[in-house]
């Protein structure tokens, strides 16, 4: 089972600082889950997801917080395989310096997140 849901109050004060600001730019924010029904347990979680572009060229961009210096991003990857045609940038939000990921997923420092 898919969810689409506008984004909560449960988050972390990054995650928080981050929805602020896009909140203040007119983004609404909405997170993603997929409850996979083998394993009885959500298998892509997704922090943010937001919208680019007109009704034509329409592009989900989804955005991964990460606190820890070492971190994973599976769930991304099956988002990213999931709706691979709609997608535009993908995004990881953590304390690291700006890179890119092999698999071209773009990575910022927190002070970046207002650039989105």
């Amino acid at each position: 089972m898919t969810k689409w849901r506008k984004r909560g109050e449960n988050l972390s004060k990054l995650a928080h600082s981050l929805k602020e600001v896009k909140n203040g730019f007119g983004h609404k924010l909405f997170f993603f889950t997929h409850y996979n029904e083998e394993k009885h347990r959500n298998d892509i979680e997704i922090d943010f997801v937001i919208q680019s572009g007109g009704r034509l060229n329409f592009k989900i961009m989804p955005i991964e917080v990460k606190s820890g210096k070492r971190y994973r991003y599976e769930s991304l990857k099956r988002f990213r395989e999931k709706f691979g045609e709609r997608l535009g940038e993908s995004y990881i939000i953590h304390p690291k310096n700006f890179a890119i990921t092999r698999d071209g997923v773009i990575c910022i420092p927190a002070y970046m997140a207002m650039c989105l």
